[in-house]
């Protein structure tokens, strides 16, 4: 089953987009996937939020399953509101319910506090979800991607591999290939998702990224 958490080095590296484009890929390979924000925050009620958007996107189910106004970690959030802090177990629930393949986006990165003692990490491993880490292409990328990879394995969370986004603008060849070379002995790269206005055309050409993930599979089914 593909059951996948869209997580990233920071806020703002393109996980949106990414889901985007993997829930196209699921779908261009005969998969009904829903795209599922677990928590949104920095959004007023009506607005449109990252699943939505994703959703409008790719013309695929989408669902929220939490929402704050302030732009803050859930934790933060929740109390801002005077609200109940969101917990991974009831996070888990949802997920559970959801036929067919799932593409669940985080907020900000794997350690960001949903309530005193849970995390995103807690929801990847208690849902049984792999993760793909969206890697924002800025000085400060490497270490935060392999303290993402050490927390996620530190917590037995299956690691398919990373995207390197121009999230900001086109980078040089040279600092990707730092990148890629100090991260690619932890994990797989699928590919760098470019820098691009257009983000139908930027989610259409990510898709093609993941065919990785559909070899193994055929691979495993052989």
């Amino acid at each position: 089953m593909h059951r996948y958490l869209i997580t990233g080095t920071d806020t703002d590296v393109g996980k949106t987009r990414l889901a985007a484009s993997l829930a196209i890929a699921l779908r261009d390979h005969g998969f009904e996937p829903t795209i599922v924000k677990l928590v949104q925050t920095g959004a007023a009620e009506g607005a449109i939020g990252d699943a939505q958007h994703a959703g409008e996107l790719t013309g695929l189910r989408h669902l929220e399953l939490a929402r704050f106004w302030k732009a803050a970690d859930p934790w933060s959030a929740a109390l801002a509101e005077g609200m109940p802090p969101v917990h991974a177990e009831d996070l888990k629930l949802v997920l559970d319910r959801i036929d067919g393949p799932i593409v669940v986006e985080g907020s900000g990165g794997i350690a960001v506090p949903l309530n005193r003692t849970q995390s995103f990490a807690d929801v990847a491993q208690l849902a049984h979800l792999q993760a793909i880490i969206v890697v924002g292409l800025r000085m400060g990328c490497i270490s935060h991607t392999l303290l993402t990879i050490a927390g996620l394995r530190e917590r037995e969370v299956p690691v398919a591999g990373a995207v390197l986004t121009e999230r900001w603008e086109p980078t040089e060849d040279h600092f990707r290939d730092d990148v890629a070379r100090a991260i690619g002995e932890r994990t797989a790269i699928f590919g760098v998702l470019r820098y691009e206005v257009d983000e139908r055309a930027s989610i259409e050409d990510a898709a093609k990224l993941f065919e990785p993930l559909f070899a193994q599979q055929m691979e495993h089914t052989n």
